[in-house]
């Protein structure tokens, strides 16, 4: 049977994703590790999907997927993350497993669960590539059968440039700091819908995150943060605030 469906989607070409977003899902990988796949990207993780038989026409662009996974991992440490899925998760996680490691995928999450589903990206492949980022959930890139590198490069490149400079929700306000340049302290203002909480992290330039994300309890209408800038180096820096409502970012200078 799936030698006769992937005879049938080697017809497929690659198709351009950029008006679609992607579909949640929660559920455990082969080592039994859960996943909230949107939790996930909302961290700013940017997530390659690659579904597989798997079979030995999938292993080119699983390759080339992989390693364009790597490239990015010195720059952007635990930021890139590849996910090898059985295509109708009617593989053994053991045989997905002992296929990654024959052909070099090594130390990446491996799925064989039906809450992956390839058809909420399109149509079926063998392999199937998909690259989705940001706190928008959008899809960077989608190839079928092959992938390009450099294009599969520069989506992934895009979507952690996204997460970092303010590609936010639409539902989102607008967020103001003062003073801007800080020295010591910075005032961030910001209005709600309703009360509840948000988290706040902060970003360099270089997408990396200098702080630990904090939690405050925010109210409905004006809200106030005040941020001790004195451990920061001088520079420029992206708060990123989620809350029920969206994502607002804004830009800082630091300067002492």
């Amino acid at each position: 049977m799936k030698t006769i469906l992937f005879a049938l989607i080697l017809l497929f070409t690659s198709f351009g994703a950029s008006s679609q977003t992607a579909t949640n899902f929660n559920c455990n990988d082969c080592n039994g590790v859960s996943h909230n796949f949107f939790s996930e990207l909302d961290a700013g993780k940017v997530i390659i999907l690659c579904w597989v038989m798997p079979c030995s026409t999938c292993i080119p662009a699983s390759k080339t997927s992989y390693a364009v996974a790597q490239s990015f991992s010195a720059t952007y440490p635990d930021r890139v993350k590849m996910y090898v899925c059985d295509d109708y998760a009617n593989t053994s996680c053991s045989s997905l497993n002992s296929w990654c490691v024959a052909n070099g995928l090594i130390n990446i999450t491996q799925f064989s669960n039906a809450a992956i589903n390839m058809a909420d990206y399109g149509s079926a492949a063998m392999p199937k590539i998909v690259v989705v980022g940001n706190y928008t959930h959008h899809i960077y890139y989608s190839a079928n059968v092959s992938v390009n590198s450099t294009l599969l490069s520069n989506a992934i490149t895009t979507a952690l440039q996204d997460y970092f400079v303010g590609v936010h929700d639409s539902k989102a306000t607008e967020i103001k700091c003062y003073p801007n340049p800080a020295a010591n302290q910075v005032t961030l203002t910001f209005n709600t819908e309703k009360s509840g909480s948000c988290k706040l992290s902060l970003f360099n330039t270089k997408a990396v995150q200098v702080s630990q994300t904090r939690s405050y309890a925010i109210k409905q209408g004006e809200n106030t943060i005040s941020l001790n800038t004195k451990e920061l180096n001088d520079g420029i820096y992206f708060a990123h605030l989620r809350t029920d409502s969206g994502m607002m970012v804004t830009k800082f200078v630091v300067k002492h």
